[in-house]
């Protein structure tokens, strides 16, 4: 049975969100997964309405971190619609639920909520499109919009038909578009102060969110000082909140979206090496993670545990990396190796290697990264030369990716790990292969981590190169060594204070064997 007919990847994680479209759908949320980090957003949200009447938010966090799908998914837990609000109950759970819908007065009846997606362009001529495309006002304004039209227009509809509905929720997505366009002279953004302001004053009836990827700052830097400063009171209307999943978060959402049946007994005992590893002295979260870790199959766990750091960095982008990586049909990857692959084989750091080579290179070697993967790239070429057979190739990559990455993995390139790669070979030809790579001058052992890395050195031995230098010398010149030290006399400072003489003792260089000739002869000239 080939490994594609046992494992697949959960539709939900076959495509992006987008909130105009998505939202409303009764399939809209099937499969979400609330991490408890986003979890602690929207609480945090309904926290700030109900304490201080405050209804203007931002999410900031970077691409593909899931700020979409919680839009939908929070949009569910307020709805109208019955059914809709029962699934996302299922998604949030009973806490969760209770805490954002008491907090929002949504435990009887929902909230409307209007999605707009951002772009560049003037946000009043947007969000007034929306209005219009969701039926929520009869028809356009006759000379168009304007910010008094466009605020008023929002007040009316969310003040309206209050035993139906709590309100009405308006969610801009890509709000840094607008940010964009701002920037470039192409709009105004003051409607965003004023629908922050009045969305406080609404007496809990609107609530605007804006989703962004990074702060006002970021999109107002090439802005005039004084641009800047307003900028940053207009984002003062707003409370931020960072919606970014941790890596723990990652690698569960990982396990959820791969559906497979009939792992390996062998796999779990890799499984809870690797957690062991990860978590060090914090037993008590190991079992749990290894369940995780598991449930990652046919992923092993050194690549679950690295998928989340590396989407982390400049050339990634986040969970949309994570799971365009498993839905991706590009050479090396997740969907590559499930048509391929034999039903014992895992998805192994080094073939991790091969995938971010073979398409992601370019990116990489333009990013901080670029630097140390070049040095992973040519030991692997010199592996090759110094007639490197597949071990040590499959052994060298697996370090480097390892070490690339281990600030945020909590992974080290130890023996314990590498060997847990590599679990059908015997523990004797492994570490062979690694004394044979460090000979070879490709890795180094570090002992204060006690693992290896990808040696960044040359082959210049410099100790054998010191030893050799000093046999040459045939003794230290002393009166040389003398002149470069710059050797000061010693003032006798208390004798002089308390007998007003002025006395003091020169120093000199002398060689041990020397030392009682060389006294005498300066005893015999003072006397």
């Amino acid at each position: 049975m080939p490994m594609s007919d046992r494992v697949t990847v959960k539709r939900r994680f076959l495509r992006s969100v987008r909130i105009d479209t998505d939202l409303g759908e009764t399939n809209s949320i099937e499969g979400f997964v609330c991490p408890k980090s986003s979890a602690e957003v929207i609480k945090e949200m309904g926290r700030h309405f109900s304490e201080s009447n405050q209804a203007a938010f931002t999410w900031t966090g970077p691409y593909g971190s899931g700020k979409s799908s919680l839009a939908v998914a929070l949009s569910a837990l307020l709805s109208t619609d019955q059914t809709i609000r029962n699934r996302a109950k299922q998604v949030f759970g009973k806490e969760v639920t209770k805490d954002v819908r008491t907090a929002f007065g949504a435990e009887s009846k929902g909230w409307r909520v209007l999605p707009i997606v951002g772009r560049r362009d003037d946000p009043i001529a947007v969000i007034g499109e929306g209005l219009r495309r969701d039926k929520l006002i009869a028809r356009k304004p006759r000379n168009g919009w304007n910010e008094s039209n466009l605020l008023d227009a929002l007040t009316k509809v969310a003040a309206s038909k209050p035993d139906e509905h709590a309100g009405l929720v308006l969610f801009i997505d890509e709000m840094g578009k607008f940010l964009e366009a701002a920037a470039r002279g192409l709009s105004d953004i003051h409607v965003l102060q004023q629908l922050a302001e009045i969305a406080t004053r609404s007496d809990g009836r609107l609530v605007a969110i804006g989703v962004l990827h990074q702060s006002f700052d970021e999109y107002a830097n090439r802005l005039s000082r004084e641009m800047r400063d307003e900028w940053s009171k207009i984002q003062g209307r707003f409370v931020d909140l960072a919606v970014d999943a941790t890596d723990d978060e990652q690698i569960d959402l990982i396990s959820r979206a791969i559906e497979s049946n009939d792992q390996p007994d062998s796999f779990a005992s890799a499984a809870a090496e690797i957690a062991r590893l990860a978590r060090g002295n914090r037993v008590e979260s190991i079992d749990a993670f290894t369940r995780t870790l598991v449930d990652c199959w046919p992923l092993h766990p050194v690549v679950a545990c690295l998928l989340g750091p590396i989407s982390r960095r400049r050339f990634g982008q986040n969970q949309r990396s994570i799971f365009g990586f498993l839905n991706s049909s590009e050479p090396h990857g997740f969907q590559d190796f499930l048509r391929s692959a034999e039903v014992h084989e895992v998805y192994s750091p080094d073939r991790l290697w091969d995938y971010l080579r073979a398409n992601l290179e370019p990116s990489i070697l333009a990013s901080p990264d670029g630097h140390r993967w070049s040095l992973a790239a040519e030991s692997l070429e010199r592996c090759e030369s110094e007639g490197g057979d597949a071990l040590h190739i499959a052994l060298l990559k697996t370090i480097a990716i390892v070490d690339l990455f281990k600030e945020r993995s909590r992974l080290v390139a130890s023996v314990e790990l590498l060997r847990s790669c590599f679990p059908d070979l015997n523990k004797k030809g492994i570490d062979q292969a690694l004394t044979k790579l460090d000979k070879w001058s490709l890795t180094i052992y570090r002992k204060f981590t006690n693992a290896r890395g990808i040696f960044a050195g040359s082959d210049f031995d410099i100790d054998l190169a010191v030893r050799k230098a000093l046999d040459e010398i045939e003794g230290v010149d002393l009166p040389r060594l003398k002149s470069l030290a710059g050797l000061q006399p010693i003032l006798a400072k208390r004798h002089y204070h308390e007998t007003g003489a002025l006395r003091w003792f020169d120093m000199n260089l002398v060689a041990l064997s020397d030392l009682k000739t060389s006294a005498e002869k300066s005893g015999k000239s003072n006397g």
